[in-house]
């Protein structure tokens, strides 16, 4: 186990985490859990693990494939039993959950972080749980804000490629696979890598400016697998949204497409990159994104100055500023809409204005949020971590780079030319991207820094070290201070 493993010195989580994450800790280390953990996170047949048929079988799947399984199960469902006992969780929900094929891969890679990494704080998967694929550098809109620069001609990876670097990704345990940008749809390959992926049982996920998702694109979409798309949508009126993204029109044709994306049952979520220029119209766009589009989730992009976003830098919340949009959020996840932001500071936020409404705290984080209050799961947030980049997530450019992010553009690698999971278990970037404990000035020492840990994009792109300070927290204000006080913010370099 690694020497920045979990430990009980680096918990300041309540009892009742300590309790859960020792016995976790107790599990993993054991020998008989070692040579389990070997056996379960074999591959038997098409790309799946043990785990992921005995995972099947348990809730209730005919399942023909492995021999191996239908031997194993009877004593894998004693101890299933015994350990959602053990833990308090609830059977039918989870055996709901067990239904998802790409939830038993997110187990297998759970469990496999435990074999690799132990249990640490935060957690680090096994595989990374998400790849944020930046499908294509093409892209009909201008976007003031672009990480990728998209609408420059640059190499990208053919077809064949394409579907190699899939097939690497699938033969890794990732579960989940979100295709960006530029515009995806405009990628070639796009329909054949979709179709490979969902019959690798990926939860599939875009992430879209939506002007070009006709009826019948969003209908071929649901059929190809489609279950999430992320659709940038920057002001509930279109003046603001059509400059921003650099083409007239552009607000317009992408209500029509969220619309006719809701219409073939693929979950929406609204996503708003807040600036100076915008971050007042918060409620009214949570308003809007919620009454009038009707949309599953809202996700509030935290501005990071990378790609042509270096060109508008000053229009970069205060840390107050963004403190007030997140504690916005916070409120609307309590009262019953999903709201959450790529601002690792939303875990601390949520987590706070939780305390206010109830002793059963939200989970918000990075990517997600869970409505059901749950004081045992409300007490994991460190074990959670706040900022997934390098620990359970990944980016992949067009032409086959990996970064640990969209944002923190630090190439640790290409997928056509290096050894993908040993890049993911061995590689130093990711291993210091891991270990909180090495986290400079303010997010170094900040109490919430195994709950959140700051963007380490905005560390890099500020200060050319991604284990910097975040300046964008209230916790941090004396390198905002150093950067916008002291300095002209339009001469970072």
């Amino acid at each position: 186990m690694n020497a920045f493993s979990c430990t009980e010195s680096q918990m300041s989580t309540t009892t009742d985490a300590k309790k859960v994450i020792m016995n976790l800790k107790r599990l993993a280390e054991s020998r008989l859990s070692e040579l389990a953990l070997s056996f379960l996170l074999r591959k038997s047949g098409k790309k799946r693990t043990y785990i992921e048929y005995l995972l099947a079988m348990y809730c209730g799947e005919d399942v023909r494939e492995s021999l191996v399984a239908y031997v194993v199960y009877p004593f894998f469902r004693y101890y299933m039993d015994r350990l959602i006992k053990e833990f308090d969780v609830d059977k039918n929900e989870f055996l709901n959950m067990l239904k998802l094929p790409y939830a038993r891969k997110i187990i297998a890679s759970l469990l496999k972080g435990f074999k690799i990494f132990g249990v640490r704080v935060p957690f680090s998967s096994g595989a990374p749980l998400l790849i944020v694929w930046d499908f294509t550098f093409r892209c009909n809109l201008k976007c003031k804000h672009c990480y990728a620069s998209a609408g420059i001609e640059l190499p990208e990876m053919s077809v064949e490629e394409k579907l190699r670097a899939l097939d690497t990704l699938a033969d890794s345990g990732v579960a989940m696979l979100a295709l960006s940008g530029g515009e995806p749809i405009l990628g070639s390959g796009f329909w054949e890598v979709l179709k490979r992926a969902h019959d690798y049982d990926m939860y599939l996920a875009m992430a879209t400016n939506a002007t070009l998702i006709t009826d019948e694109i969003a209908e071929k979409l649901a059929k190809s697998g489609l279950i999430f798309a992320q659709v940038s949508l920057d002001s509930p009126s279109s003046q603001f949204h059509d400059e921003f993204r650099g083409v007239p029109g552009a607000w317009e044709k992408a209500v029509r497409g969220i619309k006719n994306l809701k219409k073939h049952n693929i979950i929406v979520e609204v996503s708003m990159t807040i600036t100076k220029r915008n971050h007042k119209e918060i409620q009214r766009m949570l308003e809007f994104a919620k009454n009038e589009l009707k949309v599953d989730m809202f996700m509030a992009y935290n501005y990071v100055p990378v790609g042509r976003g270096r060109d508008i830098v000053e229009w970069d919340l205060s840390p107050e500023e963004r403190w007030e949009v997140l504690k916005i959020l916070a409120n609307a996840l309590y009262n019953g809409f999903s709201a959450a932001s790529t601002a690792p500071q939303y875990a601390a936020v949520a987590y706070e204005i939780g305390l206010e409404f109830s002793e059963k705290p939200f989970i918000a984080g990075h990517f997600y949020t869970i409505r059901e209050q749950s004081k045992r799961f409300g007490s994991m947030l460190e074990l959670i971590g706040g900022c997934g980049a390098g620990r359970v997530y990944l980016a992949l450019e067009p032409n086959g780079d990996i970064y640990p992010c969209v944002f923190l553009r630090k190439k640790i690698g290409n997928i056509l030319e290096d050894d993908f999971e040993k890049l993911w278990r061995e590689n130093k970037v990711l291993e210091s991207l891991r270990n909180r404990d090495l986290l400079k000035g303010e997010c170094g020492q900040c109490q919430y820094k195994y709950v959140c840990g700051g963007c380490r994009a905005r560390a890099y792109n500020y200060f050319g070290d991604f284990l910097a300070p975040d300046p964008g927290c209230i916790y941090a204000r004396s390198s905002w201070e150093k950067l916008f006080c002291h300095a002209d913010a339009n001469s970072l370099s």
